[in-house]
């Protein structure tokens, strides 16, 4: 417990919220080397971390005599992921590491992901799973690295908690949209409790086309099925996308809206905690907090995000669910 409560100085953590460091103290076995120079430019690609960043991030690297807290943390964190693999069991959440550690800190959970690759890329042959999907899943790092720049104004890899479901195999890029397995997890409509589900993402790759979207929805009950053996009746998503007072703003056959008649909605957008305004903001201007009145309105989203705040209402996260042919 005295190791505990020295990393949680360490990381700044509160004593309440030592649950991360618990779970990681319960995952033992040996430390592995990290990847070589060589090894680790090869999965800085396949990652797709932006190439300008390569340097920074290789110089980062935690080394065991200089930074003996953060190889720990690596260390373990790398096992729990291995043992977790295929496990759907919520981890304790991962915390955003102090300022004061710098690049080390801003780019240690994408060290910690490079040492799990390899085992994750085993996993994923073990279940036959393409190599160019794993790639396409592994992409969605350096596709938030990027997105971090452009909305922090820094380097660095965060969204670490998003990043334990690709690396515990419970995550797959399939065309347009992401898929991860989850369970129902309260009574929805007609959905039980339990229900077998399959939790669907949208990253920010380019248009929402239907013919793309449908693809996906398509592909996903048999790739599962196949890989791993679960057939999933039903997709669900949870999004600022499906708050339906976006029809106000936008054309009837615009890609949004079309994207959330596929749902039938279940609650109304406030029972679950999330912040909608904040979550809209980020996700369309890719900034924290703005200035509503410096906010570009270059687009109809744009500018309906912007009048729907200043006339004094607010944005939602909606959940909904749609049926996924499982024939």
């Amino acid at each position: 417990m005295a190791e505990i409560a020295e990393l949680a100085r360490f990381v700044a953590l509160p004593p309440e919220e030592s649950a991360w460091l618990a779970e990681l103290a319960a995952a033992t076995g040996p430390d592995l080397p990290l990847p070589g120079e060589t090894q680790a430019r090869r999965l800085l690609t396949l990652l797709d971390i932006p190439a300008g960043d390569h340097a920074e991030a290789l110089a980062a690297a935690p080394h065991p005599d200089r930074d003996p807290q953060l190889w720990w943390l690596l260390q373990h964190g790398r096992r729990l992921l291995d043992q977790r693999l295929g496990d759907q069991t919520p981890l304790a959440s991962w915390p955003e590491l102090p300022e004061r550690l710098g690049a080390a800190g801003r780019w240690f959970y994408l060290w910690t992901f490079l040492a799990a690759t390899p085992q994750l890329l085993d996993y994923h042959e073990r279940h036959g799973v393409d190599s160019a999907v794993s790639a396409a899943t592994l992409a969605d790092l350096g596709s938030k690295a990027a997105l971090r720049r452009r909305t922090r104004g820094e380097a660095g890899l965060d969204k670490q908690d998003w990043f334990t479901l690709h690396y515990r195999g419970l995550l797959y890029a399939l065309g347009r949209l992401q898929f991860n397995v989850s369970r129902v997890r309260d009574e929805a409509d007609t959905l039980a409790p339990g229900t077998p589900c399959l939790g669907t993402h949208i990253p920010e790759t380019g248009p929402m086309a239907p013919a793309d979207c449908d693809a996906s929805f398509a592909a996903a009950p048999g790739f599962f099925a196949a890989h791993f053996g679960t057939r999933y009746p039903v997709a669900t998503c949870t999004s600022w996308l499906l708050d339906d007072q976006l029809a106000d703003y936008l054309p009837a056959e615009s890609n949004i809206l079309r994207f959330q008649r596929r749902f039938r909605l279940v609650d109304d957008g406030f029972a679950d905690g999330l912040d909608g305004d904040a979550n809209v903001l980020e996700f369309v201007f890719r900034r924290i907090g703005p200035d509503l009145d410096r906010l570009p309105r270059d687009t109809t989203l744009q500018r309906a995000v912007v009048d729907h705040l200043r006339a004094g209402r607010h944005w939602r996260v909606r959940t909904g669910w749609l049926p996924l042919a499982t024939g």
